[in-house]
């Protein structure tokens, strides 16, 4: 009988490792999922909404509040990557581009997106060895068990 269990804790413990694969998000990376139940996310939205309205300044003024609630969020350093370079401040997009970079979760796509991002601030600084170099790390982010 001892040996049936143990047989048994193997074959459940083996199946276990068998079944699961390596731990890779299931949703896509967005706003939601990295400030869930933080009001950086209703902050964020006013941004959003101010630079619609073609309001950058109070855009700024909304995702700066917002990072001094969560200052590890790679989405909203994303944000002013996106609107300096909405603003053509290809500099400062690619810094706090490569900001959003250094606090990414694991998401390939998401961190392929950001290295596109980095892409186009340094081809607007002429800068085209930089661009095609980000362009080739957001090609290896998106590469299965390639390190970015």
């Amino acid at each position: 009988m001892q040996m049936w269990m143990r047989l048994l804790v193997i074959g459940v413990l083996l199946s276990g490792c068998a079944v699961r694969g390596p731990d890779m998000p299931t949703e896509p990376m967005t706003a939601g999922v990295e400030l869930d139940g933080s009001p950086a996310l209703s902050l964020l939205h006013k941004a959003e909404a101010a630079r619609q309205q073609g309001e950058t300044s109070a855009a700024e003024r909304y995702l700066e509040r917002a990072l001094n609630i969560a200052p590890d969020s790679s989405w909203l350093y994303k944000s002013l990557a996106d609107l300096r370079l909405f603003e053509g401040d290809a500099r400062s997009a690619e810094g706090f581009a490569l900001k959003a970079l250094r606090l990414a979760p694991d998401y390939p796509q998401y961190r392929a997106e950001l290295w596109e991002m980095v892409a186009t601030a340094r081809e607007r600084q002429g800068d085209k060895a930089g661009a095609d170099d980000a362009r080739a790390r957001a090609a290896d982010a998106l590469a299965p068990g390639q390190p970015v």
